[in-house]
This record gives C-alpha cells, structure tokens and sequence, in this order.
C-alpha cells in the first residue's frame, strides 16, 4: 500500500533551501520517492490550518519511506530542514 509524506514547511534561509534541494529528488527515487505536489500557493477550503509551503510525498510503502527518511544519506540533510526550517510532517498509507 502506497505511504504519502505530508509535510508543512516555513524555510528561515534561502541559501540553505537550495542546498537542502540539491540531489533531492535523486535520493527521493533510489527510495521509490516522488514529490506529488509542492507549492507556497494552498488553497484552505475548510478549517483553521494555514499551511507554509506544502509538499505531499509517495513512496510504494512505509517500508519504503523509512529506507529514505531514517537512512545516513538523508541524514543531513534532515539535520539542515530541522536546523533552517519549521516543519510539520506526518506520514500515512
């Protein structure tokens, strides 16, 4: 069953952004990642949250996003999102 990363994200430096986006999506597919959707530009129809910047994730399962999230190559660059931005992520099949 497909695992969606949904992540709410406020990013304090550009210049970090860009080395954060450096390889992403390379790293992303040796996992079977894909970025679905990412964008400043969230429409809220219902409720209260005000999302950053969205971006939604899949990977074929959860097995599969904790290959990349929890692995030694994403390691820093999780270090650098955790110490440039702001974030709320969640996982869910």
């Amino acid at each position: 069953m497909p695992a969606y990363l949904v992540a709410d994200v406020e990013w304090h430096d550009d210049l970090e952004l860009a080395k954060y986006v450096e390889g992403h999506s390379e790293l992303l597919a040796k996992h079977g990642g894909r970025i679905l959707a990412a964008s400043n530009d969230v429409e809220v129809v219902e409720g209260k949250w005000k999302p950053r910047q969205l971006v939604i994730f899949e990977f074929p399962d959860r097995k599969a996003f904790h290959s990349w999230y929890d692995s030694a190559e994403y390691a820093p660059q999780l270090a650098r999102r955790r110490k440039y931005a702001d974030s709320d992520v969640v996982v869910v099949e």
